[in-house]
């Protein structure tokens, strides 16, 4: 289970729950453990005390945290956070235990949120009951939030087409899959679409791929499936990019809109971008990463010198910058040597394309 980038509360109102917040606390990094009770003066490095009522403190922390942990009964816990809950797509993962460490409750949240990963994650580190709830792990089956989620992927129509899928999987209706490419998906529930797949028959179907047109891929006339079909495109592209000093924004985009519809890859699908270091202040590039909404990340001339020498070289581009190339280097360092589609020009602009391995 991945953590590294979560931020975790433990709240206790007892004595003994206090004392089980630090235990589960030494087993988990970004994490702050809080022993809520007025008119304390408990003192401990490891434990914040707040001398304010649960309501109040919760209603404060309630969306600064990817995971609230309390620890104490399950009435409190549902009177105090009922004001606050809004939708499982945006709350924090709730999950209650009592103060022994007998039982964990996935409460909240359970997929999207994670609640129930972290249940079993944390009853595997004290020994304790997990209990789960939601239909699909109750019935050990998968979900389509679960497997967007797993991806990092993008789902047009989000929340209606999560709650029609689920509801079918959960009800024993079948719903095709289809995976382009070695995707790690838990499919348990879905049926595996294929050449053999009778489209009469196919009342919904699930297509994983960060390719934009799905027509030729399933080598079927599929216009009849277009409003079943719910595509899932995993966000595994990363895409190096070089270019003149002062290039126009609307060139950049319209040029790596142009080189995205010529390679067949779904915009949904890109992770991040990034150039050489010298470019971290170049306008068309900062621009574009904003109208992808992505992170830009930039590597030095050493850091690309390492593996410059695997790519197409120019000694043009050697003596300006410092490395013999940037697109193609740049999409390895962030895929970490998985380059798909090596460098494109248009018109003093470079593309690559990275697939990273999720």
């Amino acid at each position: 289970m991945n953590l590294e980038d979560k931020k975790i509360a433990i709240l206790s109102i007892t004595n003994g729950g206090r004392e089980k917040a630090l235990e589960i606390k030494n087993h988990l990094k970004n994490t702050d453990a809080f022993f809520i009770k007025k008119d304390n003066d408990y003192k401990n490095e490891q434990i914040i005390v707040v001398n304010k009522s649960l309501k109040e403190f919760v209603s404060e922390i309630f969306d600064k945290y990817d995971y609230l942990i309390f620890i104490m009964a399950t009435g409190i816990v549902v009177r105090t956070i009922a004001p606050l809950v809004v939708s499982k797509f945006s709350d924090p993962a709730i999950l209650v235990m009592d103060e022994k460490g007998h039982n964990i409750i996935s409460l909240l949240s359970g997929h999207m949120g994670g609640a129930n990963e972290m249940t079993l994650y944390i009853s595997n580190l004290i020994n304790s009951n997990p209990v789960i709830t939601t239909a699909t792990d109750v019935n050990k089956k998968s979900s389509l939030d679960m497997i967007a989620k797993s991806l990092n992927a993008h789902i047009d129509n989000f929340r209606d087409n999560v709650l029609k899928v689920n509801s079918m999987i959960v009800n024993n209706e079948e719903v095709h899959i289809y995976i382009d490419g070695n995707y790690k998906i838990n499919y348990q529930g879905f049926t595996l679409y294929d050449d053999k797949t009778d489209l009469d028959k196919v009342k919904s179907l699930v297509v994983v791929t960060n390719k934009k047109d799905i027509n030729k891929m399933l080598n079927k006339d599929i216009e009849n499936l277009n409003e079943k079909i719910i595509k899932v495109i995993p966000k595994d592209i990363v895409i190096g990019i070089g270019c003149k000093k002062n290039t126009d924004s609307d060139h950049m985009k319209n040029s790596l809109l142009k080189f995205l519809d010529e390679y067949n890859i779904d915009i949904n699908g890109i992770k991040e971008i990034g150039s050489i270091e010298i470019k971290k202040g170049e306008k068309a590039i900062i621009d574009l990463a904003k109208f992808l909404d992505v992170d830009f990340k930039t590597f030095s001339v050493d850091e690309i010198s390492k593996v410059d020498y695997l790519y197409e070289k120019s000694q043009w581009v050697k003596k300006n910058v410092g490395v013999y190339s940037v697109s193609d280097p740049v999409a390895h360092l962030l895929s970490e040597g998985r380059v798909i589609i090596n460098k494109q020009k248009y018109d003093g602009i470079t593309f690559s394309i990275g697939r990273i391995d999720i």
